[in-house]
Order: C-alpha cells, then structure tokens, then sequence
C-alpha cells in the first residue's frame, strides 16, 4: 500500500455515501477533505468532518498505519496538534492522543488497490497504457491543456527568478533567458553559464559588428582560449577580436570543459549553436523588444531563416574542415524557442502587469507551433495521446517528468479516471 493512494481517496472523498465509523466507533461523516499540504506538516489542512454529529474543523493526518505517527515523531511535533483525524490504511495499535482513528482498509476497493500497484510498479515510460483507450478525447484534451499550462508556469517562474538576478533589468533578463535556452537540451548547462557570463550592455555597444558579436560570444564561451592544431585564420582573427575585448572589459570566459562534445548531430554542435547565436544578435539588435512585444512573432519568425558566418557552412569546430551543408537556425529550433523563451517572457510579463489578455496571447503561441518529435512524445502518441501542435507536446513532457516517470498516478487526471472506475 502506498500513501499516494490514501490521500488519493482521502482527497476525492470517493467514500462519502458509506457508512463510515472511527476505530473506537464512533460515526464518521466526511464533509469536506481539506486542502492538500505539501509542506511540513499534517497532509490536509481546514478539513470538515463530523463526529457523532459534531463537527470539527482541523488538520488531516494520513499513514499506511496507525504506528507511522510514533514512527515520524508526530508526537514531538507541535505542528500537529491541530490534527481532528488520523486516517490509515491499517489499525496496527492504539495512540494515546486526543483524535480518532479512521481505517480504510475495508473501505477501499482491491480491485483499485490492484490497479495502483500496477502502474506504481511498471517499468513502462506510461504506467497506464493498457487503460489508456477508456479515456475519451475531451478527457485527454482537458488533461493536457492543464498540463501545459502548469508547465508554462514552472518555465514562468525561471523567468521571475532571472528578472530578480538581473535586478529588475527586463532587457538583461530576457537576453539571458534567450542564451541561456539557445543550447536546447545538449548544452543547457553550458549555455546558462555562458548567459550570466555576457553582459547584454556590451552586446549593445558592439550591436553593429558582426566580427565583436561573434568574438564575445566565442570568447566568452571558452572556445578562443586553446588554438585548433591545424592553423586556422578565422580563429585568429575572432581571438585578436576577443583578447581586445576581454581586456577592455576585464571579461572572465567560462570553462572549456562545461561544453558537451559527444554524441551531438551535427546542427547540435556548440560552435554551430554559438554560430546560430551570434548572427541572431548581430541581424535582430531590436530582438529582445520582439521577444516582449511581437504578438504573433511574426517578425521573429526570420530568426528560423538567419544563417551564420560561411565558415561554418564547412566547420563544426574550429581548424577542422567539415562537409559543406547550410546551417540555418530552422524551423524547428525556432518552435523550441518560442516554447522555451517566448511564451515563459511573455507570461512573467502579463502577470508583471495584471494583462489576462496578454496572458492568454502567450498561451495561445503554443497551438502556432508545431509538435515537438522526440522519443519521449512519440511513445505518448503511439499509445493514443493527441498530437497537433506545441501545446500537446508541451504536455506530454510535462507528463512524463513531473508524473509518469516519479509514479504519480494519483495526482494525474487519467490515472485518477482510472481508479474512480474502480471505487
């Protein structure tokens, strides 16, 4: 038995019609579960119960058994002593405290207990699949709307957090939210560490050479402090740039090693993002009013278009000569962007100024983009989830690592269908 599964049951008072009693029984009537706490403290706060006809407002404890209180040192805490109810799966003794006891055990269905403990226990990146086509399209619609946008606010939330690092600065904030996600899921972490490392205010100094764009964003990435083995003059030329630079600004580069080399496709390589970067910034310099402000993006869009330096038409690195190929920014790396930088800007934005207008603008962005295609979303497609556009995709994602793959079935609207048909 799990506890997800109790307060599951607690939660949806899915046993108000029965006829409940307390273990020294008493009758039980639930008249409202509380609100779910998921700090210190007991799990359901300002419950509603009645005892013997009198009721009682207070906290919610639930345990597998009756002994986990003694065993969490409940006792101790004086957080507790607000507690009207202890609801357990099993009796397994008595407590010498001033509450009742309510056992589930007889209450809960085996069937639904079954049912759990088989999506609890599968190895499969969806717990649920064998009961996915009981699920009806609105319900899955309605799901993954909630879901994307419980995302979005997650992804919202880092935008706060760069704004408040950035000391309310909306323009170095954004800038840095655009590099730090630029390296997608590869190089994120190096990406992040790059953002904080350039200063937007000599971006802006030096918007209007191509060469001083290329070789602080280079520079301070690392790649112009060891020269390539063979000699290579477009790495001189931006290293003389960039020692400039850093010396001008007292600039400190980040590491070498923070940059994931291996197992990369080609358009996934650091001097080819960093490439797709620079040429971003050098041919948009209005680009963070557009990430604010262009509503439909529009004007953004060009960014999918922009193709860096010819150089690295032929190179992935430095002083190592590639087969020649184009190396736009693409459509795809575009959708990513409006999903990951875009939406999460625009949003913190709305909340900054009380626009639900504005707010649901954002949103709406998703349904522009296209579905995300990677191994994850197409398992969930395979197995029935709807695809479609940004939104769905969004979802899926959201629904895999905050659900599927920690085994939170009981918080999930489609495993908790699942289980309400078995109550």
């Amino acid at each position: 038995m799990n506890e997800m599964l109790l307060h599951y049951f607690w939660r949806n008072q899915l046993f108000t019609a029965l006829d409940l009693h307390t273990t020294d029984h008493r009758s039980l009537k639930l008249i409202r579960s509380g609100i779910a706490h998921q700090n210190a403290g007991p799990d359901f706060k300002q419950a509603v119960i009645k005892i013997d006809g009198i009721t009682w407002v207070g906290d919610v404890e639930i345990h597998v058994r009756t002994s986990d209180w003694l065993r969490h040192g409940h006792q101790h805490d004086a957080k507790y002593q607000s507690v009207i109810l202890h609801v357990v799966y099993q009796h397994d003794m008595d407590l010498e405290e001033n509450f009742p006891t309510l056992e589930l055990r007889e209450y809960i269905p085996s069937s639904m207990i079954e049912e759990y403990e088989q999506m609890s226990c599968s190895r499969d990146l969806l717990p649920c699949r064998h009961s996915l086509p009981e699920v009806t399209s609105l319900q899955f619609a309605s799901w993954l709307s909630r879901l994307a946008v419980e995302r979005m606010q997650r992804k919202q939330a880092e935008v706060v957090q760069t704004i408040c690092e950035c000391h309310h600065n909306w323009q170095e904030a954004v800038f840095r939210y655009f590099v730090a996600n630029f390296g997608f899921n590869k190089n994120a972490s190096a990406f992040e560490l790059l953002a904080k490392s350039l200063p937007y205010r000599y971006i802006l100094k030096h918007k209007d050479s191509r060469l001083q764009i290329y070789a602080l964003v280079f520079g301070q990435a690392g790649l112009l402090e060891q020269p390539p083995d063979e000699p290579d003059r477009y790495f001189e030329t931006l290293q003389s740039e960039y020692d400039y630079l850093k010396y001008k600004y007292n600039l400190v580069p980040i590491p070498l090693k923070v940059w994931n080399l291996l197992r990369l496709r080609p358009q996934n390589f650091p001097c080819v993002r960093l490439a797709q970067l620079s040429e971003c910034i050098y041919r948009m310099p209005e680009l963070i009013e557009l990430l604010l402000h262009d509503a439909d993006v529009s004007l953004l869009r060009g960014i999918s278009l922009f193709e860096p330096n010819d150089y690295w038409k032929s190179h992935l690195h430095f002083g190592r000569a590639s087969p020649t190929r184009p190396r736009k920014i693409g459509q795809q790396a575009f959708n990513l962007l409006v999903v990951n930088v875009v939406v999460p800007v625009r949003l913190a934005r709305a909340a900054f100024m009380g626009d639900d207008t504005a707010r649901e603008q954002a949103l709406s962005l998703l349904e522009s983009c296209g579905f995300e295609n990677n191994s994850i979303t197409r398992q969930y497609v395979t197995a029935g989830f709807p695809s479609g556009h940004a939104l769905y995709s969004q979802a899926i994602l959201e629904l895999y690592k905050q659900y599927c793959s920690v085994k939170r079935c009981a918080n999930c609207d489609i495993g908790c269908l699942i289980l309400r048909k078995l109550a």
